[in-house]
């Protein structure tokens, strides 16, 4: 079995291209989505309600016809999600001829990567895999991590990313920043497992979203706070 580099991609400006119309490519379609992907290309003689939906709304450019080895020029990522095992296999082939890289639904042994299961709140973003070994164990734990992570991580990592702009900004000692933004960090993940914490007779996953943005300090009262706590440590 290979191993796998795990790496975080920007797609912005980048061809990703899904060769097929059911359940499969739907899921590839909206993960892409998720992930930033901006030149989206669907090709498939039928598609399934979700990605028709896409289509009208733009989100998709939708080629309702079948595979032409010319879909594979060009392309960034192709996604091979047909359903035919032997057609996949010939797309895969054409993606190495044109330099693409190519994800298989069926065979991830003959594809270049593995599309893991992820868990979103904001900017953080959680990946897994097992390497093909068993998606459905993957998906078992998704859901497990996307009820230990809930929506309160959304705000606090929000906050996070605007304290260190501020502290990139504000900050010249390089090692006063890195103890400020470590504090920083432990502070925001004791309050979002606080936030998450399930509360009898509330809806705690929208109740922990709301307090988190609402209750706390300003950016700026907050850095003040743990750099006058970072400079008494030293």
């Amino acid at each position: 079995m290979a191993a796998y580099y795990p790496m975080m991609v920007d797609l912005t400006g980048r061809r990703c291209v899904v060769i097929g119309g059911g359940p499969v490519a739907e899921r590839k379609t909206l993960g892409l989505l998720e992930g930033g992907a901006g030149e989206l290309i669907v090709v498939a003689p039928r598609v399934t309600a979700k990605l028709a939906e896409l289509a009208v709304s733009g989100s998709i450019a939708l080629e309702r016809r079948e595979y032409m080895e010319s879909d594979a020029a060009g392309a960034f990522l192709l996604f091979a999600a047909t359903g035919d095992r032997r057609l996949n296999g010939r797309i895969a082939a054409d993606a190495t001829r044109f330099g693409a890289l190519v994800n298989t639904a069926d065979a991830g042994g003959e594809g270049d990567f593995a599309t893991p299961a992820v868990v979103r709140r904001g900017g953080l973003a959680i990946a897994l895999t097992t390497g093909g070994a068993s998606p459905a164990l993957a998906a078992l734990l998704k859901r497990r991590l996307a009820g230990q992570f809930g929506p309160a991580y959304e705000a606090c990592v929000g906050r996070l990313r605007l304290l260190r702009e501020l502290a990139l900004a504000d900050i010249a000692d390089a090692a006063l920043r890195t103890a400020v933004l470590g504090l920083a960090a432990e502070e925001a993940m004791r309050e979002a497992e606080r936030l998450s914490a399930p509360r009898e007779g509330k809806d705690f996953a929208a109740l922990g979203t709301i307090e988190a943005i609402e209750s706390m300090e300003s950016i700026e009262q907050w850095m003040s706070r743990l750099r006058d706590a970072a400079e008494r440590g030293r």
